[in-house]
């Protein structure tokens, strides 16, 4: 018996020195790799645009986006505005760009609606066009609001209480290990309100941005 948990805990001890390498080599690729677009870049173009329709406000990001980075954002055929269901919110989303490291879309909600953040092996900040968001940090005892023009940053790893108003829209960056995410952003539609049409819909999008940055990565050698 006492051989048999020996070899089970050195099997347990190895798998956990490979994760450990793993998770260490993928932290060391995500830190030196060059990345398309920049939180700051982001933010300021969505700043630019805050306070306006955000109907129109979206469209004129999706040109500018499309000039300072050809090639790297779904055509207009691709848009798609997606339900999205997790920590207890819902809202919408329409992908813009999206890769293993990044994605840049459009999100907001027609109704009120709160929940919990998530947490992610990734940095996440929005920039509010339109309405007002409030969050209330972990380990703290009062929220935050905040409106047209501001820009939240949610560090990886972070979890916070989340709450959009009515009419409330806004320009998302991701960068990190962006698969990491879509567990929280798919639990709700797998477990609770298992619309597979939805859920069909966000894993399609993400496979056609994945497929644009390959084209775009391939188109780079000549290929």
């Amino acid at each position: 018996m006492g051989a048999v948990w020996g070899r089970r805990a050195l099997r347990a001890g190895l798998a956990l020195g490979a994760l450990a390498l793993a998770l260490q080599g993928l932290r060391g690729w995500l830190a030196a790799k060059r990345y398309e677009f920049s939180p700051a870049e982001i933010a300021q173009l969505a700043r630019h645009h805050a306070g306006l329709d955000h109907e129109l406000a979206f469209s004129k990001i999706i040109v500018e986006l499309r000039k300072k980075h050809p090639g790297h954002i779904l055509p207009d055929e691709d848009l798609q505005w997606v339900f999205v269901n997790a920590g207890g919110w819902m809202g919408s989303m329409c992908l813009l760009h999206a890769s293993l490291t990044e994605y840049v879309l459009l999100f907001g909600t027609a109704i009120d609606t709160g929940g919990h953040s998530g947490r992610y092996w990734a940095d996440i900040s929005d920039t509010v066009i339109s309405g007002t968001f409030r969050q209330w940090k972990e380990g703290t005892t009062r929220s935050e609001i905040y409106y047209p023009g501001d820009t939240i940053v949610h560090q990886a790893g972070e979890a916070t209480s989340v709450q959009w108003s009515a009419g409330t829209w806004m320009v998302e960056y991701g960068r990190g290990f962006i698969p990491s995410t879509l567990a929280f952003a798919l639990a709700d539609t797998l477990f609770s309100t298992q619309d597979f049409v939805t859920l069909f819909y966000t894993l399609r999008v993400y496979a056609k941005g994945l497929l644009l940055e390959a084209n775009a990565f391939f188109s780079t050698f000549g290929c």
